[in-house]
């Protein structure tokens, strides 16, 4: 559970301060080798083409989090305000990654970005309505997760929690078909039961079948995802070596990524004033047109 991980974690950090542990050290035995550098220097003087646009887009991106001081107007505003920064930081720790080809770990925070765009578009069709859902949900979880957290939970808090509970749970409550009140499990139901139902919706059903059910098989460790790792792996004639870091799925990576936070950039900046339109549409534009160039060259269909 959230709560009983936050205090477990609490203790955890305390020991580790008590035993005397310098925080210093600890972060310079971490700090990238030589050898990192130089791998990351042979991703990118291999993959410069592909990272270009992409760090493009990273670029506008960051300068206009630096730069937004804006106040939200409302539940659609304050939904973007939450959704823009979480797909930035989605979109950077893809390139963080990617640099040095740990590719199974950026597909599963692809597939985070790609839903988060679902998300996005599913939203904007019925701005108001979805946005307070989205953003009072947070109480209808911390509620769920105080229920499961008993004891652990200051009784203060508790009664904070209960409060904004019931002024909220008239939003999500629905009537089942023996006219029974319930709570959905997740706060797009019941318009949506399915993420499917979400893609389907906002016209995304070939990237799920193409994409998320793909990227879903990385997250759950199904056998594909060490595809790589053995496709790549190096053969001689009784050793086998597998291929920890392969680069093989990078240009992908990144071309999706770029899509996916792109559209996410453009839907959120058509409503609050985060960049310069021209320039993120043609930021954008010349993006596409580049992967879409890269991917036909490969003899693969963009649409």
């Amino acid at each position: 559970m959230l709560l009983q991980g936050f205090a477990s974690y609490n203790k955890q950090g305390q020991s580790f301060i008590e035993a005397g542990s310098s925080l210093l050290e600890v972060f310079t035995l971490i700090q990238p080798t030589m050898e990192e550098v130089e791998f990351k220097k042979h991703i990118y003087k291999k993959y410069s083409s592909h990272f270009d646009p992409f760090l493009r887009l990273h670029q506008l991106a960051e300068a206009s989090l630096s730069k937004y001081n804006g106040f939200t107007k409302n539940h659609y505003d304050a939904a973007l305000v939450l959704i823009f920064p979480r797909a930035y930081k989605s979109f950077d720790s893809i390139r963080r990654l990617c640099e040095v080809a740990l590719c199974e770990d950026a597909a599963v925070i692809l597939r985070c970005l790609l839903n988060l765009l679902v998300v996005t578009r599913w939203i904007a069709l019925r701005r108001d309505a979805r946005a307070e859902k989205y953003i009072r949900w947070y109480w209808v979880a911390m509620h769920r997760e105080a229920e499961e957290s008993k004891g652990i939970v200051p009784a203060a808090h508790l009664a904070e929690i209960q409060t904004n509970y019931n002024a909220v749970k008239s939003l999500f409550e629905y009537k089942d078909t023996r006219g029974d009140i319930r709570m959905p499990k997740f706060w797009y139901a019941p318009e949506a039961n399915t993420i499917f139902e979400m893609f389907k919706e906002v016209g995304l059903e070939k990237q799920y079948t193409e994409g998320y059910k793909p990227l879903s098989g990385m997250e759950h460790s199904d056998a594909m995802a060490f595809y790589a790792m053995v496709g790549d792996s190096e053969r001689s004639v009784n050793t086998r070596k597998l291929a920890i870091q392969s680069d093989l799925f990078i240009p992908a990576y990144l071309r999706n990524a770029f899509q996916y936070f792109g559209d996410i950039f453009t839907i959120c900046n058509a409503t609050i004033a985060l960049a310069d339109g021209n320039q993120l549409a043609k930021v954008i534009a010349q993006g596409k047109t580049f992967y879409a160039g890269e991917t036909q060259a490969k003899g693969i269909p963009t649409e």
